[in-house]
């Protein structure tokens, strides 16, 4: 009887050695909640119930592509920052830091493969994504906020080419690295293991490009994916350089 309750128990204590190691490799948690096609408007209306699920330390919010540029979800410049200023809002009143994306410009050509030009009247793609980004701007400005530019970033990287786009708009697994980079260069420098980044925002968040739409399973390529890879590569070679001390 004592030898089947001491095999017991080390089954037990063996059993609860891979939850210590899970635990002890545990890295800040990224939220991937972007919906493919997703308006700021409706990014907007899903914002409180994600809040009051994940409970996140801090909300990026990468929302606008649609309203700037897609004609089906069209919304004036206007709108779209009354839209963010109230995610801004209701995500501190949350207690979490905010991070606000500015949207990349297309590659016309190929947008103008899905859309017809006649939907931009005299106003241009390019120049919608520079108003838009101008107000996005001006209300991170106002807040104090942080702003992950992934605007002049892809345009540094050489602009939406094949390599960084896959139509123009959307991005390849590469392009979504260089959003990861970005958006974390602007996140607190210093997160808790414990906590939470929650990524708002439509397909460009949801990973159109690298990931089919209706598809439960994320991969590894998205942004809010490699930004995860991120903080576990922080963690790790935090813990590497302790254990060189």
């Amino acid at each position: 009887m004592r030898k089947r309750r001491f095999i017991a128990l080390s089954l037990v204590a063996l059993c609860a050695i891979p939850a210590l190691c899970c635990a002890s490799q545990a890295a800040v948690r990224v939220v991937n909640d972007g919906v493919p096609g997703e308006s700021s408007a409706e990014v907007d209306l899903r914002l409180d119930k994600a809040l009051t699920q994940y409970h996140p330390q801090a909300v990026v919010i990468f929302v606008g592509m649609n309203d700037a540029v897609n004609d089906k979800k069209f919304l004036p410049v206007k709108q779209t920052a009354e839209h963010v200023s109230s995610m801004v809002k209701r995500s501190r009143d949350a207690g979490a830091t905010v991070v606000i994306v500015l949207v990349h410009e297309p590659d016309t050509k190929r947008l103008l493969q899905r859309h017809n030009a006649s939907v931009y009247g005299d106003v241009s793609p390019e120049e919608r994504i520079r108003r838009l980004d101008d107000a996005l701007e001006h209300i991170a400005h106002t807040d104090k906020m942080a702003v992950a530019d992934f605007h002049a970033a892809l345009i540094r990287a050489g602009g939406p080419t094949d390599e960084l786009s896959t139509d123009g708009v959307h991005l390849t697994a590469k392009g979504y690295a260089l959003l990861a980079e970005t958006v974390r260069s602007a996140l607190p420098s210093r997160m808790r293991d414990t906590d939470t980044v929650l990524c708002m925002g439509d397909s460009l968040t949801y990973g159109i490009g690298v990931r089919a739409p209706g598809v439960a399973a994320e991969g590894k390529q998205t942004y809010p994916a490699q930004l995860q890879r991120l903080f576990h590569q922080e963690r790790t070679a935090g813990r590497d350089s302790r254990t060189a001390q």
